[in-house]
């Protein structure tokens, strides 16, 4: 995860924390965060809550086997051999539990020309081939690391952990076939800036892609999930503190009940969640507390500061939320 500030390498002390997530509301105003609303281009699918049984299923030691499968493939930027590894193991790994998954790739200009960014989804059920309409829920999460020419940088927490948890909620929901088709997961590529900090131009490329792409669907979805640097127990999370009440009332009581330290930051953080909140979707995003992670966009960032439990507790609190939030 990456925001706008002028020095993202540098590690962050707590006293300064309130400061930098005013100075991030400040900055985020360009990209003019609005209320959810619904959709022009078609009706909502009706959203069901899923068993609140799932949530036990779900096991941070197999999500955290993802996690280094994914981090033993190397740096994954865009574009990258790294990243074509990925993509081909998570798509050989969903396909083993039933998801039928398609690449979403594009091109766009960046600070050093043009990249090409692809996305990944994927769906179960009988509405996994048809992707001009939507499914109740999507989760999302990025998958690329921060390109570094100093460093090659594993980011374990930073894309790897979410993508791990992803792929743990995508086993635990195909043991309910009928929970699964409620669910679509998009791995975002670009998430990370090309230069060093998420300006208006330069970073959330594959969220702002999918975002345009999913409004032109003859359907909409209910509501969005977005998960980012999930993975060490070290330190609390936060929600964006522009969710629905009603959001925010059930992630604090599935986070409880998970054992997650889950907070309310001062300001907005900027991250994938943000272009699909722009286009009328309400969403929850969980990220862990980046500010004060001295690993962040550091090659530190490796497995030996992901856990299990925190991978489990994020996993259980997104399917607990799932269980009780009110339909929006």
């Amino acid at each position: 995860m990456a925001e706008p500030q002028p020095s993202p390498h540098r590690p962050v002390k707590r006293a300064s924390l309130v400061l930098l997530l005013l100075l991030v509301a400040a900055a985020g105003a360009w990209f003019h965060f609005k209320k959810p609303a619904e959709s022009e281009t078609g009706a909502r699918v009706a959203f069901q809550n899923l068993p609140a049984s799932l949530a036990d299923i779900f096991s941070g030691e197999k999500a955290l086997a993802h996690v280094k499968a994914v981090v033993d493939l190397g740096p994954r930027p865009p574009a990258s051999e790294g990243y074509e590894k990925t993509l081909k193991y998570l798509e050989s790994e969903f396909s083993g539990m039933g998801w039928i998954t398609t690449r979403q790739s594009f091109t766009r200009s960046t600070p050093k020309g043009p990249v090409v960014f692809t996305n990944l989804l994927a769906r179960h059920g009988s509405s996994s081939g048809d992707w001009t309409t939507s499914v109740p829920v999507v989760i999302g999460g990025h998958l690329d690391s921060k390109g570094m020419e100093a460093f090659p940088f594993a980011g374990a927490n930073d894309g790897g952990s979410s993508t791990g948890v992803i792929m743990e909620l995508a086993r635990v929901l195909a043991t309910d076939p009928t929970s699964a088709a409620k669910v679509e997961f998009v791995l975002f590529d670009g998430e990370e800036a090309i230069l060093s900090s998420i300006t208006e131009s330069d970073g959330l490329y594959g969220s702002k892609y999918y975002a345009h792409e999913i409004s032109k669907r003859s359907t909409w979805p209910s509501l969005g999930i977005v998960l980012d640097l999930v993975g060490d127990s070290t330190y609390e999370f936060y929600f964006n503190p522009e969710t629905p009440p009603a959001f925010a009332t059930a992630a604090e009581k599935a986070a409880e009940a998970s054992g997650l330290k889950l907070k309310r930051p001062s300001g907005p953080i900027i991250d994938d969640h943000v272009p699909l909140q722009q286009t009328g979707l309400p969403c929850l995003h969980l990220i862990g507390d980046f500010m004060n992670m001295p690993y962040w966009h550091q090659k530190e960032d490796t497995m030996e500061i992901i856990d299990a439990d925190a991978l489990e507790k994020t996993g259980r609190t997104t399917l607990r939320f799932l269980a009780t939030v009110p339909a929006p």
